[in-house]
Parts: C-alpha cells; structure tokens; sequence
C-alpha cells in the first residue's frame, strides 16, 4: 500500500500530538485531516500541523475526505460510536484507549471492525516505550526469575477538567490513568487479573468530587498464577508526571521509570536539582511515534496489529472491577471469561 490518508477525529491533547506526529515523525503516513469543534483547536491544529482541513465531526470528515485510516482521539464515550462510523466507511482504525466503557461495547467495536475487514488497533503507547520493552524482554528471558510482585506508579500534575473526569465521559480515573498500569501488569506478568480490591478518594481536587470520580486511588490485584500486585494512580501529583512500574521475581526484580526529562542535574549549596516530565506527551513522545509507526506499518504490510483488542477489553473488564470494588469497598472477581 502506498502513502496511508490518516486523519485524527478529536485534537483535544492526546490527538493533537498525534497529529503533529503524523505531519511530520511517522514514515509511510500523511496526516491529511483532522476533526473539532472547537474553533481554537482547529487553529492549533492548523499551526502545528499545517494547512490541514479541520472538519467539525466524523460525519463532515468522512463526507469530505478520502482515507485510509484514522486515529480515533475523542472522548471515551464516543469511542464505540466513532469506530462503528469509521468501520462502515472501510477505515482502518487506531483508536485510543480504553476502547470503549464496557466490556460489552468493546465486544461491539471488534466486531464493528471485522465485519467491515477493516484493522482495529487500541493505543497501549507504554507498551511501545523502549524502558517497558527492554523490561518484558528482560522477564522473557528469565532475568528476574518467575515474577511474584507487580507495582506501578502513575501521576499527572494537574487533575482534567470535571467535564472529562465524569464517569459516563471518561470512565473516570481507573479507566481513564489506570488502565495504563493494568494493561502493562498483565503484559509484563504475562498472566490474567482475577481479583482486584481498591481504596480512592477526590482527596484534592474539589472539581473530580463534584462529577463523583476520585483523584487519587490505589489498588491491589491478584494473578491467575498467584502473583500479586499494587498499582498507586493519582491526577495531582504536582511536581511532574511520574509514571513508574517494578516487577519483582524469585531471582531478582526490574525497575521501569525516570524523574529526570532532560539528562542534566545542578548541584549547587541547596543540593541536587533537575527537572521533570511534565505531561504524557513530554514523557511518552517517542513511544507516541514508535505507536503510531506500528499500526501504519500493520496496514500497509497488511499484517495483524501488535496490540490485541483482547487485551483492550481484558483491561477494561480489570478496570470496572476495581471501580466497582473502590465504590463497594470490597473485593471484586475479575469475569472469568476475560
């Protein structure tokens, strides 16, 4: 296949980086157009991205462009929506996760894709970081023994706006933040999570409280195999975005994470400074290109993508269920049939 069309559907700030990846980063892609309804948006596309058209919904997009692929970057609510729109069309699809709010409407957006024939490809971008993928290699091979301990950490500085923390938009913090630690547990593990008991709570934010999601929240999990796991996620960590993960084994243990965004440290008579990442696309950048180059290469090779919407819907069913646990206070089964 020559040059993909690609466009971005929602450049809120995950589809704006992945629209100036496409303009200018991702070989065999072209970023031919992009949709919002948000006028200062659309001038932020056109500035970063170039004179790209800005279309105000899926609908006018897929009347007024030909494509062959998009990335699906609006809010989680309209996921299903949007990948059912762009599957009928013949388009192939990126689509950024959670995939859907349920289990049963991530069933419907697979489905969606294989009746059209159409690749349906969920945005796992840690899974494509060169610091996860140098420790899944390591686990592979045995370096750390048989893992029995799984902890990861994941912080933004600044909590989202209450409008997209609602539940019913986003999924709230387990299914929105979250679902990065449960996908990368159950890859680097290489197991299932069956049980997941969590505690949270909006203790900072008063605009997460008054859509009723939590700000701060920690779960614990158990593997199919035994394992057990503590995954820590928060939307106030204020001095930077800290994202970190740790799989112990019977022979040793992996560390996955940085503090430091620029490799400088300054010692002076107050101690030892440097800096920090500050938001996903600041941590994440490469992993975003390395992602995105993934899912054009698949299309164009016509090749299976390297992310399974199996364990897109996995995840999403580990996450119901430690939402659910948090808002019972007690443990909650992970369905079986995951």
């Amino acid at each position: 296949m020559d040059e993909l069309r690609v466009a971005v559907v929602g450049v809120g700030r995950m589809g704006l980086t992945h629209a100036e990846h496409l303009a200018r980063q991702v070989r065999g892609a072209r970023l031919v157009a992009a949709t919002t309804s948000n006028e200062d948006r659309a001038g932020e596309v056109r500035r970063s991205c170039g004179a790209v058209p800005v279309y105000a919904n899926l609908e006018a997009l897929l009347e007024g462009e030909r494509l062959d692929a998009a990335v699906i970057a609006s809010s989680t609510a309209a996921h299903l929506e949007n990948v059912e729109q762009c599957a009928a069309a013949g388009i192939h699809i990126l689509c950024e996760k959670p995939l859907a709010l349920s289990v049963e409407d991530c069933d419907r957006a697979v489905a969606a894709a294989g009746t059209a024939g159409v690749k349906l490809m969920v945005g796992h971008v840690r899974q494509f970081d060169s610091g996860y993928i140098e420790a899944k290699r390591l686990i592979t091979n045995g370096a750390v023994g048989a893992p029995v301990i799984y902890r990861s950490i994941s912080g933004d500085m600044d909590p989202p706006p209450p409008g997209f923390a609602d539940l019913t938009v986003s999924g709230g913090l387990i299914l929105d933040s979250m679902y990065h630690d449960i996908y990368l547990a159950r890859w680097l593990m290489d197991d299932e999570i069956v049980r997941a008991y969590g505690e949270g709570d909006a203790l900072i934010d008063e605009g997460v409280r008054s859509v009723g999601d939590i700000d701060n929240a920690v779960v614990s999990v158990r593997f199919a195999r035994g394992a057990l796991g503590t995954l820590t996620a928060s939307r106030v960590t204020r001095y930077g975005h800290d994202v970190r993960g740790e799989v112990v084994g019977d022979e040793g243990a992996v560390q996955i994470g940085r503090f430091r965004h620029t490799p400088v440290r300054l010692f002076d008579r107050r101690g030892v400074h440097h800096d920090m990442a500050h938001t996903t696309p600041d941590r994440m950048g490469e992993a975003f290109v390395t992602m995105l180059q993934a899912f054009v290469d698949c299309v164009r090779n016509d090749t299976d993508p390297p992310v399974p919407t199996g364990d897109a819907r996995a995840t999403v069913a580990v996450a119901i269920a430690a939402t659910q646990s948090i808002h019972s206070r007690a443990p909650v089964e992970v369905p079986i049939e995951i």
